[in-house]
Protein backbone atom coordinates (compact mmCIF):
# COMPACT_ATOMS: atom_id res chain seq x y z
CA UNK A 1 0.00 0.00 0.00
CA UNK A 2 0.74 3.76 -0.45
CA UNK A 3 2.22 5.49 2.58
CA UNK A 4 2.74 9.04 2.51
CA UNK A 5 4.98 8.60 5.64
CA UNK A 6 7.87 6.89 3.62
CA UNK A 7 7.07 8.52 0.71
CA UNK A 8 7.88 11.96 2.16
CA UNK A 9 10.62 10.63 4.39
CA UNK A 10 12.33 8.79 0.53
CA UNK A 11 11.72 12.76 -0.75
CA UNK A 12 13.66 13.85 2.03
CA UNK A 13 16.37 11.81 1.65
CA UNK A 14 16.57 12.72 -1.75
CA UNK A 15 16.63 16.04 -1.42
CA UNK A 16 19.44 15.96 1.42
CA UNK A 17 21.33 13.94 -1.00
CA UNK A 18 20.74 16.19 -3.63
CA UNK A 19 22.39 19.01 -1.91
CA UNK A 20 25.03 17.72 -0.53
CA UNK A 21 26.16 17.07 -4.30
CA UNK A 22 25.24 20.56 -5.07
CA UNK A 23 28.10 22.00 -2.12
CA UNK A 24 30.40 19.14 -3.18
CA UNK A 25 30.52 20.40 -6.98
CA UNK A 26 29.95 24.02 -6.09
CA UNK A 27 33.55 23.93 -4.25
CA UNK A 28 35.15 22.15 -6.77
CA UNK A 29 33.73 24.95 -8.84
CA UNK A 30 35.05 27.33 -6.42
CA UNK A 31 38.27 25.96 -6.49
CA UNK A 32 38.65 25.98 -10.05
CA UNK A 33 37.59 29.37 -10.50
CA UNK A 34 40.06 30.28 -7.20
CA UNK A 35 43.10 28.48 -9.94
CA UNK A 36 41.57 31.03 -12.89
CA UNK A 37 41.84 33.79 -10.94
CA UNK A 38 45.97 33.33 -9.93
CA UNK A 39 46.89 32.21 -13.23
CA UNK A 40 45.32 35.78 -14.41
CA UNK A 41 47.40 37.11 -11.64
CA UNK A 42 50.74 35.11 -12.40
CA UNK A 43 50.04 36.62 -16.26
CA UNK A 44 49.64 40.16 -14.96
CA UNK A 45 52.60 39.98 -12.57
CA UNK A 46 54.44 38.69 -15.54
CA UNK A 47 53.98 41.38 -18.03
CA UNK A 48 54.18 43.78 -15.91
CA UNK A 49 58.28 42.72 -15.20
CA UNK A 50 58.81 42.30 -18.63
CA UNK A 51 57.34 45.39 -19.89
CA UNK A 52 59.64 46.86 -17.38
CA UNK A 53 62.36 45.35 -18.52
CA UNK A 54 61.81 45.98 -22.21
CA UNK A 55 61.16 49.70 -21.51
CA UNK A 56 64.98 50.00 -19.09
CA UNK A 57 66.62 48.42 -21.71
CA UNK A 58 65.52 50.66 -24.59
CA UNK A 59 68.16 53.34 -24.03
CA UNK A 60 70.50 50.67 -23.99
CA UNK A 61 69.81 48.69 -26.91
CA UNK A 62 70.09 52.21 -29.41
CA UNK A 63 73.32 53.27 -27.42
CA UNK A 64 74.66 49.93 -27.98
CA UNK A 65 75.72 49.80 -24.17
CA UNK A 66 75.94 46.09 -23.70
CA UNK A 67 77.37 46.39 -20.38
CA UNK A 68 74.73 48.09 -18.95
CA UNK A 69 72.18 45.33 -20.77
CA UNK A 70 74.54 42.63 -19.50
CA UNK A 71 73.73 44.23 -15.94
CA UNK A 72 69.76 44.42 -16.65
CA UNK A 73 69.82 41.29 -17.28
CA UNK A 74 72.34 39.34 -14.00
CA UNK A 75 70.22 42.30 -12.12
CA UNK A 76 66.98 40.74 -13.18
CA UNK A 77 68.08 37.69 -12.47
CA UNK A 78 68.89 37.56 -9.02
CA UNK A 79 65.09 37.53 -8.09
CA UNK A 80 64.13 33.83 -7.34
CA UNK A 81 61.18 34.06 -9.72
CA UNK A 82 63.19 34.59 -12.77
CA UNK A 83 65.27 31.87 -14.69
CA UNK A 84 66.83 34.00 -16.77
CA UNK A 85 67.47 36.74 -19.24
CA UNK A 86 68.31 37.45 -22.77
CA UNK A 87 68.22 40.69 -25.27
CA UNK A 88 68.42 40.70 -28.89
CA UNK A 89 68.05 43.37 -31.29
CA UNK A 90 65.94 43.96 -33.62
CA UNK A 91 67.73 41.29 -36.62
CA UNK A 92 67.15 38.60 -33.38
CA UNK A 93 71.34 38.86 -32.90
CA UNK A 94 71.22 38.45 -29.02
CA UNK A 95 73.23 41.25 -27.83
CA UNK A 96 73.42 40.25 -23.38
CA UNK A 97 72.19 37.65 -21.45
CA UNK A 98 72.39 36.62 -17.89
CA UNK A 99 75.12 33.82 -16.80
CA UNK A 100 72.61 31.17 -16.70
CA UNK A 101 70.92 31.71 -19.69
CA UNK A 102 69.78 29.30 -22.11
CA UNK A 103 68.18 28.98 -25.67
CA UNK A 104 65.00 28.76 -26.69
CA UNK A 105 65.00 25.27 -27.43
CA UNK A 106 66.46 24.38 -24.45
CA UNK A 107 64.17 26.33 -21.87
CA UNK A 108 61.23 24.84 -23.69
CA UNK A 109 62.80 21.26 -23.49
CA UNK A 110 62.72 20.36 -27.29
CA UNK A 111 65.71 18.17 -27.20
CA UNK A 112 64.49 16.42 -23.90
CA UNK A 113 61.80 13.17 -23.66
CA UNK A 114 58.37 14.87 -23.00
CA UNK A 115 59.51 18.53 -22.48
CA UNK A 116 60.79 17.91 -19.57
CA UNK A 117 62.88 21.09 -19.33
CA UNK A 118 59.89 23.10 -19.68
CA UNK A 119 57.95 21.75 -17.03
CA UNK A 120 57.21 24.99 -14.27
CA UNK A 121 58.79 27.29 -16.44
CA UNK A 122 57.08 30.22 -18.72
CA UNK A 123 58.60 32.23 -20.97
CA UNK A 124 57.42 35.84 -22.39
CA UNK A 125 59.29 38.00 -25.43
CA UNK A 126 58.58 42.00 -25.10
CA UNK A 127 59.55 43.99 -27.98
CA UNK A 128 62.38 47.14 -27.01
CA UNK A 129 60.98 49.61 -28.73
CA UNK A 130 62.51 53.26 -28.97
CA UNK A 131 59.68 56.31 -30.22
CA UNK A 132 57.50 53.93 -31.64
CA UNK A 133 60.39 52.27 -33.56
CA UNK A 134 61.31 48.39 -32.78
CA UNK A 135 64.69 48.29 -31.89
CA UNK A 136 64.96 44.90 -29.90
CA UNK A 137 63.64 41.76 -28.15
CA UNK A 138 64.30 40.86 -24.14
CA UNK A 139 63.02 37.53 -23.62
CA UNK A 140 62.36 36.41 -19.75
CA UNK A 141 61.84 33.18 -18.42
CA UNK A 142 59.92 32.91 -15.00
CA UNK A 143 59.95 29.44 -12.70
CA UNK A 144 56.30 29.73 -12.51
CA UNK A 145 56.47 26.74 -10.32
CA UNK A 146 57.41 29.09 -7.79
CA UNK A 147 55.49 32.23 -8.69
CA UNK A 148 52.08 29.68 -7.74
CA UNK A 149 53.43 27.79 -4.52
CA UNK A 150 52.70 30.30 -1.93
CA UNK A 151 48.90 30.88 -3.64
CA UNK A 152 48.66 26.88 -4.35
CA UNK A 153 49.27 26.33 -0.95
CA UNK A 154 46.86 29.20 0.45
CA UNK A 155 44.17 27.67 -2.18
CA UNK A 156 44.70 23.50 -0.82
CA UNK A 157 44.66 24.99 3.35
CA UNK A 158 40.86 26.75 1.94
CA UNK A 159 39.56 23.92 0.51
CA UNK A 160 40.59 21.19 3.29
CA UNK A 161 38.80 24.08 5.90
CA UNK A 162 35.86 24.37 3.51
CA UNK A 163 35.80 20.47 3.20
CA UNK A 164 36.16 19.93 6.96
CA UNK A 165 32.94 22.79 7.76
CA UNK A 166 30.92 20.82 5.29
CA UNK A 167 31.50 17.68 7.10
CA UNK A 168 31.33 19.26 10.54
CA UNK A 169 27.71 20.55 9.67
CA UNK A 170 26.63 17.17 8.52
CA UNK A 171 27.70 15.57 11.50
CA UNK A 172 26.21 18.46 13.55
CA UNK A 173 22.77 17.67 11.78
CA UNK A 174 22.71 14.51 12.29
CA UNK A 175 23.27 15.07 16.35
CA UNK A 176 20.51 17.57 15.92
CA UNK A 177 18.15 15.04 14.46
CA UNK A 178 19.42 12.15 16.92
CA UNK A 179 18.56 14.85 20.02
CA UNK A 180 15.34 15.46 18.69
CA UNK A 181 14.75 12.08 18.15
CA UNK A 182 15.68 10.87 21.55
CA UNK A 183 13.46 13.52 23.75
CA UNK A 184 10.29 12.93 21.35
CA UNK A 185 10.39 9.00 21.97
CA UNK A 186 11.17 10.11 25.88
CA UNK A 187 7.28 10.50 27.06
CA UNK A 188 6.40 7.49 24.26
CA UNK A 189 8.63 5.54 26.90
CA UNK A 190 7.68 6.87 30.18
CA UNK A 191 3.15 6.32 29.42
CA UNK A 192 4.55 2.75 27.90
CA UNK A 193 6.19 2.21 31.36
CA UNK A 194 3.11 3.64 33.22
CA UNK A 195 0.61 1.79 31.55
CA UNK A 196 2.86 -1.54 33.16
CA UNK A 197 2.45 -0.33 35.92
CA UNK A 198 -1.30 0.04 36.08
Amino acid sequence: MFSWRYFIKGLLVTAILAMFVVILSNSSLISQSNEKIQNKQIQSLSRILIKQAALSASDYVINEEQDKLLKLAQQLTKDNLIFDVTVYNAEGIKLAASDNALTISQILGLHTPLSVASIGREQLIEPILHKSNLVGFVRVTFEKSKLTAFANHHYRKSDRLMYSMLIMSLLCGIAIVLLFRHRSSTPALSNFFLTLKK
